[in-house]
């Protein structure tokens, strides 16, 4: 799917489409109409799979992870309400998908494996790898709450309805992950180094 080739950014994504065209086609499909589910899905691929990698970090799992997403939402697009947050709505898919792949019997290896990224900047490449080094010192709720906080920008209740918990949890351990992600990060960057 993705783990050949990846874009630096969704924004690059040229399969991207405005939220109310999403809409759209998302009534379409729900109403019988194929080509608009295939439409729906095609959109929606790309982000499911970077948050599901993110989650994850092993892009073999991402993968797997994001066809469920994809089958599931294929299953449930009647079920999404007009109107309401629906990035959320798919999110929450991603994020119960990663939790049923971390509860299975599968092992999540002990370095996250990197993701393809198209840099021609050496540095660019070594603070990616650095950055992903530190996000595998998280745990697993701790590295979702910092994602869908700092990376997705969601605020503290849209986490923590997607997440499934509350809102003081996710705040709370987005706070423990920024602190480790600090402490990692401080070895390379002095500059992030908590005053005494």
């Amino acid at each position: 799917m993705y783990s050949k080739s990846l874009a630096i950014s969704i924004t690059e994504d040229a399969r991207a489409i405005p939220d109310g065209r999403l809409e759209a086609l998302i009534r379409a499909a729900v109403a019988g109409d194929r080509s608009a589910l295939e439409g729906v899905l095609v959109s929606v691929e790309r982000r499911v799979f970077l948050l599901a990698w993110r989650l994850i970090g092993d892009s073999t799992a991402a993968e797997d992870i994001s066809k469920e997403v994809l089958l599931k939402l294929a299953r449930h697009l009647d079920r999404y309400r007009p109107g309401t947050n629906l990035w959320g709505w798919i999110y929450r898919f991603v994020v119960n998908q990663v939790h049923d792949y971390r509860r299975s019997a599968r092992v999540m290896p002990e370095t996250p494996m990197p993701m393809p990224v198209p840099v021609s900047d050496s540095d660019r490449q070594e603070q990616l790898a650095r950055v992903e080094a530190a996000l595998a010192i998280l745990t697993p709720k701790e590295r979702e709450a910092v994602i869908l906080l700092d990376v997705e920008g969601y605020s503290s209740s849209e986490a923590a309805s997607i997440a499934g918990t509350l809102a003081i949890t996710v705040r709370t351990r987005a706070a423990h992950a920024r602190k480790k992600l600090r402490r990692h990060l401080s070895r390379y960057y002095p500059e992030l180094r908590e005053e005494s």
